[in-house]
């Protein structure tokens, strides 16, 4: 689907509904949710291949449901090594070991490690599924101008040859990284504060195989003469990471015997091993003062910057592009008013502050400077581990913040109850059909609005005429008949009958990116209105390339 009133104009060599400035994995995302969605997009990238150091090496279970729904998660999945423990180590004792594959009943693993220039071939791959989505690698963007009805882009050769060029867009997303020219242009600030200690980074791969079954198992050097991590990587691939110690250099640790006596402090020989790059850096806190002006949207580490501790950069790029994406549809091919799109930043900076807070936490534990202090943390958290409730809260991903979108100033339901579900996540449990087969709960969601909800709550009136689509669940006592109406599915875990019961409800009006609109016992006059406007029709999740 394309937008019916687009404009041809003969001063611009390309018109397109959006364009994506950076195909990183948060541009690429997008590319993808757009192209899914008909959407006439171009994605400018200045790198013409894929860049080959692997700066991220995580993402969550939020991140692989927006790429299941894409169809991509599987491909990916087969190169990622997603049963892994992390382990918080001082000399050679563990004090911690928390199993990061949980997924909260999200269907996905909690957890994922992967070499980030293969992740970013499958994202690519996908986006040539899609007609509708130009790829345009070797520009850099260098102009900007804005009026009422679009945005024009010029751009110019990275190599220097040829003339510049300019695109004509509805929208823009940002999404070209924590130097993000599109947002100097706009001249918004990105305040916050750099980590003066610097940190030294090598990026091997191994000459031997490690068997089969040997865990890529993740670990923070908790020790306060060199905290580091190390990881293990897929494919063979493996990151090392360390303080800088006062009196050293980042030139002096790149030397052979400074990389020789770095990699044996982790039992690493350095004959056994091919060392690709080495780089030295600082961490960054920072968050843009504004996430959109005009019609140009940021994203990812274009609107905000945070520790890598948690791994969440990659993540919250993903969540980024997943909020935004459904609602530039709305704009373009329902009827949902341009006010929609500025819930995007409403909602989403509560979830990235609070992961920035989470990661600089993380660090807090790892990078102790006092040997005293670290031991007395390491015997705190022996002893909590050993406190039933606790122990399971430190053993998964109890410590992480659960995804919550910022409700106010958001796209949701016009009353809240005490217990609203409100800006979470329905869950997405196995359900079985009328032939009996397990499916994921997102496969019969499609991308699209949807009221789930058990018999006693039928989808509303004004909604159906809306075009909402149903599920209707049945409880997981329905499966002993074998039994299963058509069109009907069990929840045969009973995920979303304890998660309806926590919110005393018993249906969900569930928006294109999975969040909870509202429940049934919040379903207002005027929300019919809203949602109507922004239902866009015709969707379906894509098919999986593995």
């Amino acid at each position: 689907m394309t937008s019916n009133n687009i404009r041809v104009l003969r001063d611009v060599d390309m018109d397109v509904d959006v364009v994506i400035i950076g195909l990183g994995p948060t541009g690429a995302t997008a590319a993808n949710l757009l192209g899914q969605r008909g959407i006439t997009t171009a994605v400018i990238e200045r790198d013409i291949s894929i860049y080959p150091r692997q700066r991220a090496i995580a993402s969550d279970e939020d991140a692989h449901r927006v790429w299941q729904g894409l169809g991509l998660f599987d491909e990916m999945l087969a190169t990622m090594s997603a049963d892994v423990r992390v382990h918080f180590k001082h000399g050679d004792k563990t004090f911690l070991s928390m199993f990061s594959a949980e997924s909260r009943d999200q269907g996905v693993p909690g957890m994922a490690y992967y070499h980030q220039p293969e992740l970013e071939r499958v994202l690519r791959e996908g986006i040539t599924r899609f007609p509708t989505v130009t790829v345009r690698s070797g520009f850099d963007a260098v102009g900007l101008s804005q009026d009422a009805d679009s945005v024009t882009i010029t751009l110019r050769p990275v190599d220097g040859g040829g003339d510049d060029q300019l695109i004509r867009s509805r929208y823009v997303i940002a999404a070209d990284g924590g130097s993000s020219s599109i947002r100097k242009l706009l001249g918004i600030a990105l305040p916050g504060k750099h980590i003066e200690e610097p940190w030294f980074d090598i990026q091997l791969r191994a000459w031997y195989d490690l068997p089969a079954d040997a865990p890529l198992d993740f670990t923070f050097i908790s020790d306060p003469r060199r905290p580091g991590v190390d990881c293990p990587c897929p494919m063979g691939y493996h990151r090392v990471e360390y303080r800088v110690n006062k009196g050293e250099t980042v030139e002096q640790l790149q030397t052979e015997a400074g990389l020789r006596g770095l990699l044996a402090e982790r039992g690493i020989d350095y004959d056994q091993v091919e060392i690709f790059r080495s780089w030295g850096y600082t961490f960054h806190i920072r968050q843009a003062e504004q996430w959109s002006k005009g019609r140009v949207f940021l994203a990812g580490d274009a609107a905000h910057i945070m520790p890598p501790f948690a791994g969440q950069g990659v993540s919250s790029g993903v969540r980024d592009a997943a909020n935004l994406c459904w609602k530039l549809d709305a704009v373009l091919n329902g009827s949902a008013d341009t006010e929609l799109l500025q819930t995007y930043e409403a909602e989403r900076r509560l979830n990235v502050e609070q992961l920035t807070k989470f990661s600089l936490r993380i660090g807090r534990i790892v990078m102790l400077e006092n040997e005293a202090a670290a031991r007395i943390r390491d015997g705190l958290f022996v002893a909590a581990s050993k406190v039933p409730g606790v122990s399971r809260l430190l053993a998964g991903n109890g410590l992480k913040p659960l995804y919550k979108l910022g409700t106010k100033g958001g796209f949701f339901g016009i009353e809240a109850s005490r217990r609203s579900p409100r800006g979470t996540f329905i869950k997405q449990p196995w359900v079985v059909g009328s032939d009996l087969t397990p499916v994921r709960l997102d496969t019969v969601l499609d991308n699209k609005w949807t009221w789930v909800g058990f018999p006693s709550a039928p989808i509303p009136k004004q909604l159906a005429e809306a075009g909402v689509a149903e599920v209707k669940l049945e409880y997981a006592s329905s499966i002993a008949s074998h039994k299963v109406a058509a069109g009907h599915f069990v929840d045969s875990e009973g995920v979303l009958e304890r998660q309806m019961r926590r919110a005393r409800a018993d249906g969900f009006l569930v928006r294109p990116d999975r969040f909870i609109y509202c429940s049934d016992h919040e379903f207002a006059p005027g929300d019919h209105r809203r949602v109507a406007a922004a239902v866009v029709g015709g969707l379906h999740v894509a098919e999986n390339r593995a």
